[in-house]
């Protein structure tokens, strides 16, 4: 389709060095409430948006919406060292409501042992494509289990979160942050980052100590600042299902996986 390009797809990029600081990551776990294992997207954050930008033109990304993250853990992230990182589009595949493409990524040590994989998709609404180049993201499951959730916890999402993540992440993107902006690209006002929203719910999934392998969800559902974020969690096997509802009990995270 014109306006995708698909030469990109499957081309690695080059490896750029980030340093873990104990700033940095204390800075992350102060504006999202408490340590958190989605802080591993940080490292990567300018690189994914500049992957991002060269699958398509800048009037398709006004279009775009963060799909789903997944996130593989096979080492935690060594505070104080530099690790590097390098990205990828793996796939643009359509369908009638959009397009969806998906970005990897890989992090690595200094001795270039790999610490974690990521998969991001994002969605472009309303640009309808036959695409199917490359691979899609893993598949996430569809619903919870059947039952009462093991447990339930509301969060209050500060006014001022949106601002608090975008410095401790990086991530400006202008929805967070500028509510003509937001509304503009047909939103209620300034929204709460999707991964903010992950890095909260996930202290409800997870208890201390855990030793996680995989942590996923689907954004569904836009929330803004100043709302109450429930976390549903259901045990599964050795791991966790999940989901989040504003309070209006819209679902805004499904399909939540958490595996140890």
């Amino acid at each position: 389709m014109a306006g995708f390009d698909e030469s990109v797809v499957g081309r690695w990029s080059d490896e750029r060095w980030f340093e873990v600081t104990p700033e940095g990551v204390a800075a992350y776990a102060e504006a999202v409430g408490g340590p958190s294992p989605v802080y591993a997207v940080v490292p990567a954050m300018e690189l994914v948006f500049a992957v991002a930008a060269t699958a398509a033109p800048a009037e398709l990304r006004a279009r775009v919406v963060h799909g789903q993250q997944d996130l593989f853990f096979h080492r935690p992230l060594p505070t104080g060292d530099k690790v590097t990182v390098r990205a990828a589009l793996l796939g643009l595949h359509g369908k009638r409501s959009g397009t969806v493409a998906t970005i990897g990524v890989q992090t690595r040590d200094a001795g270039g042992e790999l610490l974690n994989e990521q998969y991001v998709t994002e969605f472009y609404r309303g640009v309808p494509s036959d695409l199917a180049v490359g691979r899609a993201a893993p598949a996430l499951p569809a619903e919870p289990p059947a039952g009462e959730p093991v447990r339930t916890v509301d969060r209050a999402l500060p006014a001022d979160l949106p601002r608090r993540y975008a410095d401790a992440s990086g991530d400006r993107n202008p929805i967070h942050l500028d509510d003509d902006v937001a509304r503009a690209a047909g939103l209620p006002g300034v929204i709460v980052h999707g991964l903010a929203s992950l890095a909260i719910a996930g202290q409800t999934v997870l208890r201390a100590g855990a030793n996680l392998s995989r942590l996923s969800c689907r954004f569904t559902r836009p929330i803004v600042p100043g709302d109450t974020l429930r976390t549903l969690v259901w045990a599964d096997g050795p791991g966790y299902r999940f989901e989040c509802l504003d309070r209006s009990g819209a679902r805004v995270l499904g399909a939540g996986l958490a595996e140890m």
